[in-house]
């Protein structure tokens, strides 16, 4: 993202990922693996790249600000503390309407992982291997959703993970950011 609203994209580009050249007023940009969301000064939503699953469809979203691409899906996070969501939704991963006091998303590969105002964390989408297993989590400043895992940042900057761990990208518990 360039400071005058404008965006520049390089990569992979057969499914029209990287064709962000004629968006401006953007003021914020995220990546899935097959698309790009952008988000406008005004609160609205572009998404270009492949739309198999509807991830891209999010050109009726107003009063957005803060938005997050996961694989296939796309969430968007409202000024009034809700989310909404598009694309593939096999796991649940979209199933976002009930959640409230909203103040941060993130998209992950079959997952969406929301920060609440009191500092708890909220999760949707496959668990089976405990990537949504946020329920106990307190005092909670940042949230992050990767592939298989979620990541959360604590008030004491230290670290807390869940989800599969094949490549020790939860062994972060009690370890300081500082």
């Amino acid at each position: 993202m360039k400071s005058d609203g404008r965006v520049v994209a390089v990569g992979y580009n057969d499914d029209g990922r990287c064709n962000v050249s004629g968006w401006s007023d953007i003021i914020a940009v995220s990546a899935g693996a097959f698309h790009t969301v952008g988000l406008k000064r005004d609160g609205t939503v572009v998404a270009v790249g492949l739309n198999e699953y509807g991830q891209c469809n999010v050109g009726t979203w107003r009063d957005i600000v803060a938005v997050s691409a996961g694989t296939n899906h796309t969430v968007g996070l409202k000024k009034d503390g809700t989310v909404v969501a598009a694309g593939y939704n096999i796991y649940n991963q979209c199933n976002v309407q009930g959640w409230k006091d909203i103040v941060a998303i993130s998209a992950g590969n079959v997952h969406t992982v929301g920060l609440v105002k009191d500092s708890t964390a909220v999760a949707v989408g496959y668990n089976d291997d405990g990537r949504c297993n946020v329920s106990g989590w307190s005092g909670i400043i940042s949230v992050d959703a990767g592939d298989w895992h979620t990541a959360g940042l604590k008030g004491d900057y230290t670290m807390i993970s869940t989800g599969l761990n094949t490549d020790g990208q939860c062994n972060v518990s009690g370890k300081s950011i500082h």
